[in-house]
Parts: structure tokens; C-alpha cells; sequence
């Protein structure tokens, strides 16, 4: 099959790619909606320490731009510590009127049987001795009011840690406030499908809208947790999944609910005092804007001072700002949507990676004939088609072939020895420009595949990061090696020319130097793989963090600093040294270099961030790059081996 068809194919698949993009960034266009919540129990200790009414407090930092109240479910123990019971001889309880009926219905709803049971004896022992308000009471009647026994076979540990409901007097005050309610409900151990619907039903009736699960379990892990998704589909509720958190089951609720996700942010109350408020502040718009957090969770960063109220309202208004100037409004959330995108757009984006694979092979050897590129489309084109693991298969592979092709092309036909060339500069920009641009459609290609609302939730992502990081610059590191990378010829010709090349390499302690060059390639790719993805194994020097923040503020958009600083330059320089046929130093310099359009494609496969930031990261990426490459280009031009003169 010619380059041309292929080309064909490769230009029909990416129309189709920009076809799926359009309709996703729509999408994105439609989820603006941000919410900021604060802490219930936060809110009750400002207003117990400077003498104002949590209402008061709640319409403050309405003012400020918060949207809801998390309010978190009691257990019976909760209620105990908040004097709403008092427990007698660890079986007996005396309940506040005004939550009775709340708590007795909630633990009689959620158990096999009822835990609890009108007193019937109003003598209470305590240490052996008749309590006094038990000796006040003993001519009351049989069933003393708002007085219970626990049953016999309800062991007191468990029975402690029970949900009872979520407190009245803050859904009371949420409601004065004209506030919305996020209910933090219990993961409780043996949650039965019943009752986590009671839980769900209950928490929807007291005005919840989503639900965000306190400690590190979310209800029903395990064993139930379909049972908690279809209880939170049946009565409307969102599931508030907390990234970075590791919520036990959350990624099974996740998946099992992923039409009811919404993204949170927060900041763990031990990290809290670590950070600077600006840091914090930032820290929310970023997430707001690059990784679909749709609900920001606050926690109070004051907590001392002359007017602590109004230092946390000052606080959260910066918040508010900073997501508010990033263009989303401050408002209820709501579901995402899904990318409207037929199939067929999807498997012709299928069809263009197979393309690119096709015209990888043929950078390398000349006629491979008919039936690789024939089977890579059927393969693609089918697994395209066909489910979630198919489409990401596919998308792996153009992960693997575009930064290759890219960094093959950009050097493609160079001369074989020192040749005096004219504006190598102007040159070596315009072919890195056209390597950046390929790289750029494999990864528009990943988009046409990958877009839908359960990768741009996390509930589903791209699979084999690690392998799209390492193995491109395996291959191009063999490639160049074999000396079958400057040209494509005959099969028998490269395959001849691989193994004399290997073997003078072998044979030549001069070429060790270039060895090392790849070598340290290779190290810098395990630098990148090790940090890639969430829970990456090295962590982020401040100093780093640091530089990213000020990049941030000036390019809005950052650009990967493995792409500006190491990727770009060395493969311009690289590109550079290979017009002026200096290939003992432009095939490590390469290698080297296709680290940026490694993590230039990489962008585009991080489908939960809104695709024109993907677009403009990219091209900050290539700008500063670029800059950087002709600085660096300068300083190493005259490196051993110059050309004759001309």
C-alpha cells in the first residue's frame, strides 16, 4: 500500500479525531458550574470562638462565594459527645426530644431489627448505687419518655459507631443561610442494601444533593458497593469522589456510578498548615481548571486572630476569585455530559493510527508490501469498534508510533558525513516544528478515541503510560544504533546494515561516548516514567514547584518542563548536527529530544483536562522550547567534527 493512501487514511482519521474533539470541548464548554463547600464542624468552632451564630457565620462566607455545607452524619457515640444522649450503665438512653425520632428511626431503619427499644425500668445503676434521677423517677410510668434500652445481643462498640442522621441543627441552620447541603454519610460495617437506600433516601429528603463519604471507605466496600451506586441513581444523588484520596471502593462506586461522579478537591487538615494561603488559592483554580474539579471542598486556613471570621472569608473569596477568573461561575453543580460522537468517528481515528503505524514501518523499510498495512487497519479499525479496552489498545499504539515517526522524519535523509549547509538554524526549527505537528496528531488521534465522559471523570483512563514514555526511545535508541534510522531502504538492505553497524559499535571504543548518550537518555525516560501518573514514585523538588507556579501566572498554561528544558533542545540541536551530516552527535542529541514529543503526546492523553488547554501547553511547550533550543544550539554548535569549509 502507497504513502499516499496512507496519508489518505491518516488525513480522513484525523478529520474524525477533530470531528470528536469539537463535540467534547462543547461538553466541557457546558460544565462550568463550580461549587464551594465548607466544613459544618469548621463553621460551629469560629462561631463558638468569636461569639457569633453559625448562621452568621454561614451568611458570611456566603458572601464570600461559598455555595453548600458539608455536614457531617452523627454516629450514636457523635450524638452522645454533643449531649443529644446520655447513656446510662452502657444499655440505657435518655434522647433530646428535638432528635429522637431522627435517631431511633435511623438505627431501627438501618438494622435487621430494632436496637432499640422503649425503657420499661426507670431505675438506672451506676457503680452498684441508684442513680438520683432514677430515685426521682421511680413513680413515673412503665415507658419513661425519650428513654431507651439497647438490645442484649447488640454488642456497645458497634452499636457506637452507628449512623444516626444528620444533625438538625446544622441542616437547620444550611437552610436559614439559603445554603445547599453536601451530606458526609458513615461507611459503617454490614451496611445491607436496605439500608444503605433508607441512608440515601434519607440524606436526599433533608435537602443533600451529593453525597462525600467521611473517613477512608466509602458505603458498602465491600460487598455492596453496586448496591450504594443504584441507591444514589434511584434518589438522584451525586457521588463526590475526592481525588487523590484512595477512598476504599471509591473507584469501584466510580465505575459502578460513573454517570452520577462529580470531581472534589480538598486539603487534608494535616497538609493545611504546610501551605501558604496563595498557594492554596491556586492550588483550587488549577484544579478547577485543568483537572475537572467541579466541587471544592475548603477547609478554614485562619484559626486564630482579631476578626478570624473575616480572615477566612477574605481566604475564601480569593478562592472564588480564582476560579470565577478562570471562566466557570460559582454555582450548583451538575452532571457532566457525554461527548456526542457517532462510532464510525471513532474507528476511522482507529484507522488514521494504523496509518501512522503503516508509515513508521515504511520510514524504515522501503515496500514492506500490502498485508502489514492492510491487517493494521482490519486490527485497529476492529478493536476501534469494539469497547473501552479495544479504543485504549489503539491508543497506546499511536502513543508508541508518533513521537517515533516525528523524530525519525525530523532527520530523515541527512547527509552521511560533514557537509557545509546553509541556515541549519531556520532549517532545524521548521523540521522540529513538523516533528511537534506529528506528535500532535497521534495525540489528537487518542482524543478521537478516548473522549468520553468516563476518561474526562478518571473513572477510565489511558492504559500503558509507562510504556508510552519508555519504549519510543527504545526503539529510536535501537534505530540508530542499527544505522537504520537516517534512511528507509530494501528489508535486506537495513537488515544488513543493522548488523554491520552493530557490530562496529561493538568493535569501535569511540563510539562509547555515544552509548553513554543513550544511556542517559534512558535514565532521564526512567526519571519521567517513575513520575508519571498520580501516585508517581519520586516526588517534586519545592524549587520545582516553585518555578511552575511562576510559569504558570505568566503562560496561563505551563508547559512540561522535560519538553522546554531537555526534550526540545536537545532535538534541535540534534536535527541541527544531522543537516551538517554530524551524526555522531545528532543521534544521542535525538533520542534524547524525542523526550519532548514523548510528553508533548502524553498531554492529549490526559482527557480529563479541557482540550484547549491540552492544545495551548503544547504550544507554550514548543515556543519556550524552541527558545531554549537555539541558546543551547549556540553554545554546542562547534562541538569536535567540524565539516570542511564549503
Amino acid at each position: 500500500m502507497g504513502r499516499k493512501i496512507l496519508i489518505a487514511l491518516l488525513i480522513v482519521g484525523l478529520a474524525s479525531a477533530g470531528y470528536v474533539a469539537l463535540q467534547r470541548h462543547r461538553t466541557e464548554s457546558l460544565n462550568k458550574a463550580v461549587e464551594i463547600v465548607v466544613d459544618w464542624d469548621e463553621v460551629q468552632q469560629l462561631a463558638a470562638s468569636t461569639g457569633q451564630s453559625p448562621v452568621d457565620v454561614l451568611k458570611r462566607f456566603k458572601r464570600a462565594g461559598v455555595t453548600s455545607v458539608a455536614v457531617a452524619e452523627q454516629t450514636l457515640k457523635d450524638a452522645a459527645d454533643d449531649g443529644l444522649i446520655t447513656t446510662y450503665a452502657g444499655r440505657s438512653y435518655c434522647i433530646s426530644p428535638g432528635s429522637e425520632r431522627r435517631i431511633v428511626n435511623y438505627l431501627n431503619s438501618i438494622l435487621a431489627k430494632p436496637v432499640l427499644s422503649p425503657h420499661k425500668n426507670t431505675i438506672f445503676f451506676i457503680d452498684g448505687h441508684v442513680d438520683r434521677y432514677a430515685q426521682q423517677s421511680i413513680q413515673q410510668p412503665r415507658f419513661t419518655p425519650h428513654c431507651y434500652d439497647k438490645a442484649d445481643d447488640a454488642p456497645l462498640g458497634y452499636v457506637q459507631q452507628l449512623p444516626v442522621g444528620l444533625p438538625e441543627d446544622a441542616l437547620a441552620a444550611s437552610k436559614e443561610a439559603r445554603l445547599g447541603v453536601v451530606a458526609r454519610l458513615i461507611a459503617y460495617p454490614g451496611a445491607t442494601p436496605k439500608a444503605i437506600d433508607f441512608m440515601m433516601a434519607d440524606a436526599k429528603k433533608q435537602g443533600a444533593k451529593a453525597i462525600v463519604f467521611q473517613g477512608d471507605t466509602v458505603l458498602g466496600f465491600k460487598g455492596a458497593v453496586e448496591d450504594t451506586a443504584e441507591a444514589m441513581r434511584k434518589h438522584d444523588l451525586y457521588f463526590g469522589r475526592v481525588e487523590f484520596a484512595k477512598q476504599k471502593g471509591d473507584e469501584n462506586l466510580a465505575k459502578e456510578a460513573k454517570d452520577r461522579v462529580i470531581v472534589v478537591h480538598s486539603i487534608t487538615q494535616a497538609e493545611m498548615p504546610t501551605l501558604r494561603d496563595v498557594a492554596i488559592v491556586d492550588r483550587f483554580a488549577k484544579g478547577v481548571r485543568e483537572r475537572g474539579v467541579r466541587m471544592c471542598y475548603i477547609r478554614m486556613y485562619y484559626t486564630a486572630g482579631g476578626d478570624v471570621v473575616g480572615d477566612n472569608a477574605k481566604y475564601i473569596d480569593g478562592i472564588a476569585k480564582g476560579i470565577t477568573k478562570a471562566g466557570y461561575t460559582l454555582a450548583p453543580v451538575h452532571l457532566l455530559g457525554d461527548v456526542n460522537a457517532p462510532k464510525a468517528a471513532r474507528v476511522l481515528a482507529g484507522i488514521g493510527v494504523a496509518a501512522g503505524a503503516a508509515l513508521l514501518i515504511l520510514a524504515v523499510v522501503d515496500s514492506p508490501g500490502i498485508v502489514i498495512p492492510i491487517l493494521l487497519i482490519v486490527v485497529c479499525g476492529g478493536l476501534a469498534a469494539f469497547g473501552d479496552t479495544g479504543r485504549k489498545l489503539v491508543a497506546l499504539l499511536s502513543a508508541l508510533t508518533f513521537p517515533t515517526l516525528a523524530a525519525l522524519l525530523a532527520a530523515r535523509n541527512s547527509p552521511d558525513s560533514p557537509t557545509p549547509t546553509q541556515h541549519v538554524l531556520a532549517q532545524a526549527i521548521g523540521k522540529l516544528i513538523g516533528a511537534i505537528l506529528v506528535t500532535a496528531a497521534g495525540g489528537l488521534l487518542i482524543v478521537g478515541l478516548l473522549s468520553e465522559r468516563d476518561f474526562m471523570l478518571r473513572t477510565n483512563q489511558f492504559m500503558g503510560v509507562k510504556a508510552a514514555h519508555l519504549l519510543p526511545v527504545v526503539i529510536l535508541a535501537v534505530l540508530y544504533v542499527g544505522g537504520v534510522a537516517w534512511k528507509s531502504d530494501k528489508w535486506a538492505a537495513q537488515k544488513q546494515r543493522f548488523w554491520d553497524s552493530l557490530r562496529s559499535v561493538a568493535s569501535n571504543p569511540v563510539l562509547i561516548w555515544q552509548a553513554v548518550g543513550m544511556l542517559a537518555a534512558l535514565v532521564i525516560v526512567g526519571m519521567m516514567v517513575a513520575r508519571s501518573g498520580n501516585d508517581a514514585g519520586v516526588g517534586v523538588s519545592e524549587v520545582e514547584l516553585r518555578f511552575r507556579s511562576i510559569l504558570d501566572k505568566v503562560l496561563y498554561v505551563r508547559p512540561r518542563t522535560k519538553e522546554f528544558l531537555i526534550g526540545y533542545p536537545a532535538l534541535l540541536a540534534g536535527i541541527a548536527f544531522a543537516l551538517r551530516g554530524r551524526r555522531q552527535w545528532a543521534a544521542p542529541l535525538i533520542v534524547v529530544g524525542s523526550i519532548g514529543l514523548i510528553s508533548a503526546l502524553n498531554t492529549f492523553c490526559h482527557i480529563h483536562t479541557p482540550i484547549h488547554l491540552s492544545l495551548i501547553r503544547v504550544f507554550n511547550g514548543a515556543v519556550v522550547g524552541i527558545l531554549v533550543g537555539i541558546v543551547a544550539y549556540l553554545a554546542i554548535r562547534n562541538l569536535p567534527g567540524k565539516e570542511p569549509e564549503a
